[in-house]
């Protein structure tokens, strides 16, 4: 008589997903509206509020001093003012960013109300949705429940991608939209090869919609459709047959589709190049270039350190870097090659677009974590394969995906914590710079428009008390600026090296230096005769 299947093992691997998709739920509302609200996310606070760059500056940056209040009114929804209008917004001011995102934003701030917490919300349910977009492309990829689900367990606490399900910006929707689009295409393809006598037009339609709706959520998906071509042309050896011409028809109707955005990119390109100038223009050494990649394809399983500082970094680091490649090395070896072979070009092509220039002719393209994420969700995906496939031992399998989740956990542990984390950027030290003026009596905070100045002061206000007062300086107000006669403590947010020397030598103003980080410095003016410790 033959015996019956332990249950044990389904049942203790159906309640370790479970509880890994509902921590991976808690992790993204967990202190929701309490993080940081940064200087990426003051754009799209005002975008979905209504006002235009333009109309803040304009209004800001006069010279006089001004109540905190006043700034943040532009924080508030303007009910006056359509959903449109953030699209015009950004098809004039801000071309580089397509507008689904934003849209849906302006929408949903009508709809739940203002607010940081509510407005985050919405990239939380995006990358809710993307746990069904993850179980789709594991499933088209490996035909197994239990690859899917643990690639949706992966995603579900993946660190990066519960930090950016936290950001008011457009890449978790952009997540969410990848993984549905490579399940689209693999379905498709099946599907055409299943039915030799038609086309499956709702499943290339399918693809084609989800295209379209990438190019529309951000440009970076052009890396990702590059990679689905290579992956067509490759496995079809670039033959003309039902598959290729269904592909190729499904993309070039895809591309007239996205035809009204790229025509406005064109014609604003300028805006567009000033706005990437940074990815140019500033050159690290190749060794620090690398070590931030490893740090950066590390992000999706271990999230502990913004950089690598210290031992146990490095070897936290190496370590998930090595799961990385053992990993896609399973998955080549032993997952079915035409399918496989999406993976692939989807993981490698977008990390070279961005790495390849940076190394040969400089630049910081391939640093920003975010234009990796096709990458990163490639990485999960592979080890997804790893941990679930039938392959594996069952004891190694389990013993691999428990220390594997335990790390992934804990780093959201962590993180969830933390009140400003590595993916705030230029403003980091944001909440230390406001605890120090909100201690301060009386504080005036005087800030130009150089760099990231106007994205810093503006979220910067939302954490400053009421009657806070704040000055805006325009650069032909810096030439011949006067120390404000305020009875309080001046602040000055810079980097504004001119200014400071300009005050220093005209009314010998002194200036303590009290916070300083790469991108920002906060500055205490003692006037001439003031003792430092007023």
């Amino acid at each position: 008589m033959t015996p019956r299947p332990s249950l044990r093992a389904p049942v203790a691997t159906l309640f370790l997903l479970s509880a890994l998709l509902v921590l991976g739920g808690w992790f993204r509302v967990s202190h929701l509206g309490e993080k940081l609200l940064w200087h990426d996310e003051i754009a799209t606070v005002h975008m979905a509020a209504g006002y235009s760059i333009s109309e803040w500056k304009a209004a800001l940056y006069t010279g006089e001093v001004l109540d905190v209040a006043d700034v943040t009114r532009f924080q508030r929804l303007d009910r006056g003012r359509s959903v449109l209008d953030a699209v015009q917004e950004l098809a004039r001011h801000d071309p580089q960013h397509p507008p689904t995102y934003y849209l849906l934003a302006a929408s949903w701030v009508r709809l739940v109300g203002e607010g940081i917490g509510r407005l985050r919300m919405l990239s939380v349910l995006a990358s809710l949705l993307g746990l069904f977009a993850m179980y789709g492309l594991c499933w088209e990829l490996s035909m197994s429940r239990r690859v899917a689900w643990t690639g949706t367990a992966a995603l579900a606490v993946s660190p990066f991608f519960v930090l950016y399900a936290q950001e008011a910006r457009e890449y978790s929707l952009w997540a969410t939209v990848i993984l549905a689009s490579n399940a689209a295409l693999l379905a498709a393809i099946r599907r055409t090869e299943a039915s030799p006598g038609k086309i499956p037009a709702a499943s290339w339609a399918g693809y084609g919609l989800l295209t379209v709706l990438s190019l529309y959520t951000s440009f970076s998906s052009a890396a990702v459709i590059l990679g689905q071509v290579l992956f067509i042309i490759l496995r079809e050896r670039g033959r003309p047959n039902r598959v290729s011409l269904s592909a190729a028809g499904t993309l070039a109707i895809s591309a007239l589709g996205f035809l009204p955005w790229a025509l406005n990119l064109a014609r604003n390109y300028e805006t567009f190049a000033v706005s990437m100038r940074w990815s140019k223009e500033i050159v690290i050494p190749t060794s620090s270039l690398l070590r931030i990649l490893a740090l950066n394809l590390s992000r999706p399983f271990i999230d502990f350190w913004a950089d690598l500082e210290t031992a146990p970094a490095w070897v936290g680091v190496l370590g998930a870097v090595a799961l990385g490649v053992w990993a896609v090395a399973a998955l080549v070896r032993e997952a079915p090659t035409e399918r496989v072979l999406l993976i692939l070009c989807v993981l490698i092509l977008p990390t070279a677009i961005h790495l390849v220039p940076d190394l040969l002719f400089g630049g910081i393209r391939s640093l920003s974590t975010r234009y990796l994420t096709p990458s990163l969700l490639m990485l999960l995906v592979a080890v997804a394969w790893l941990l679930g496939a039938p392959q594996r031992r069952p004891r190694v399998a389990a013993g691999l995906a428990a220390a594997v989740f335990a790390v992934m956990v804990a780093s959201c542990w962590h993180n969830a914590r933390q009140e400003s984390v590595w993916t705030k950027g230029v403003s980091y030290s944001l909440p230390e710079v406001a605890r120090i003026i909100n201690a301060s009596d009386r504080p005036l905070l005087v800030g130009g428009i150089e760099i990231h100045s106007p994205g810093n002061l503006l979220a910067l206000s939302a954490r400053l008390d009421p009657g806070t007062k704040m000055q805006f300086l325009r650069i032909e107000d810096e030439r011949a600026y006067v120390l404000a006669d305020h009875d309080g403590d001046i602040f000055l947010l810079g980097p504004n090296v001119l200014l400071r020397q300009r005050l220093e030598e005209r009314e010998h103003v002194r200036f303590e230096l009290l916070v300083e980080d790469l991108f920002l410095q906060l500055w205490k003016a003692h006037p001439a005769g003031e003792p430092a410790d007023r």
